[in-house]
């Protein structure tokens, strides 16, 4: 991954838009490695853990069979225990600080390990989902969707805009497009064809400390990158429809396919609240059951 050495670390408003500038024009072609289709999933700890036991036995319920990376950052958020449940679900846990160690990166917390993980993972063609994220389709047929083949990226809308007078247009060097930011819940991205605007996506994570003060975590990285670029992405037309506590995404035909738990994210061990409207709740209620019973440690975590 290219990455900017001079005063790494220490941008200010005065030289963000240079210095995205120069990074912009430094960005490498793709550099190969990475083979086939897959999911990846930022899931360690006890609630993102959780989360990602429903979404990815929702997955396998579904009938999708694409391999499952599950990434954390290290033992402390993934025992030998949990790595034992999901593996048998066609999951392979990886351990970001050890990847770290072969691929530096300035910061790595929570928001800054998705771009991380998509750009790091062995696949080639990636669908991100958030671990709090739901499906209620089998998502491998958006691989092959027009829209996914003519740009190599599928975003889906958030509620809001970056408005005119952002200062993320100028720190950027982006000029405003009335357009809706991004909902990184779900992120398809083909990074054979993706690899510098993810790259830079992904500067702008490592440079959080700057970036996140003017936009909200990790979303608008994609979506400002991919403009600086002048790379296209496809979007759906049709808007969120919200539930309590939760983002219901779409296809482009306008067919729910998301449930993205945001801030209603599923417990394990206490009653979880039911929430109207929301598709599959009793199956997802029975799959916490499950790990209860099965995860002897889940009350070392509380």
């Amino acid at each position: 991954m290219a990455r900017f050495h001079e005063n790494d670390g220490d941008l200010t408003p005065a030289k963000a838009a240079l210095t995205m500038s120069a990074v912009a024009r430094s960005q490498p072609s793709y550099p190969g490695g990475h083979v086939g289709r897959g999911i990846v999933i930022a899931g360690g700890g006890l609630t993102y853990f959780t989360c990602a036991w429903v979404c990815i036995n929702m997955l396998r319920r579904l009938g999708c069979s694409l391999p499952v990376e599950l990434w954390h950052r290290g033992p402390g958020e993934m025992s030998d225990q949990m790595r034992g449940l999901v593996e048998p679900l066609g999951v392979t846990c990886v351990d970001a600080l050890e990847v770290r160690k072969r691929h530096p990166a300035r910061i790595l917390n929570g928001w800054e390990l998705k771009p991380y993980a998509i750009m790091h993972s062995r696949f080639e063609e990636v669908l991100y989902l958030d671990a709090d994220n739901v499906p209620v389709v089998a998502p491998t047929f958006l691989f092959e969707t027009p829209q996914y083949r003519e740009t190599g990226a599928i975003f889906w809308p958030d509620f809001g805009r970056l408005e005119p007078d952002r200062e993320a247009w100028a720190l950027t060097g982006v000029e405003y497009r009335d357009e809706p930011e991004v909902e990184s819940g779900q992120l398809l991205i083909g990074k054979a064809r993706c690899w510098a605007p993810l790259s830079l996506a992904m500067w702008m994570n490592e440079h959080s400390d700057f970036w996140y003060q003017y936009i909200h975590g990790d979303k608008e990285t994609f979506h400002l990158a991919w403009r600086k670029l002048g790379l296209p992405y496809a979007m759906p037309d049709r808007g969120i429809d919200a539930l309590e506590g939760v983002m219901c995404q779409h296809d482009f035909d306008g067919r729910r396919i998301f449930q993205h738990r945001n801030m209603r994210k599923f417990v394990a061990g206490v009653p979880n609240p039911q929430t109207p409207g929301f598709l599959f709740e009793r199956e997802c209620i029975d799959y916490l059951a499950q790990l209860e019973e099965q995860w002897t440690e889940l009350s070392d975590y509380r």
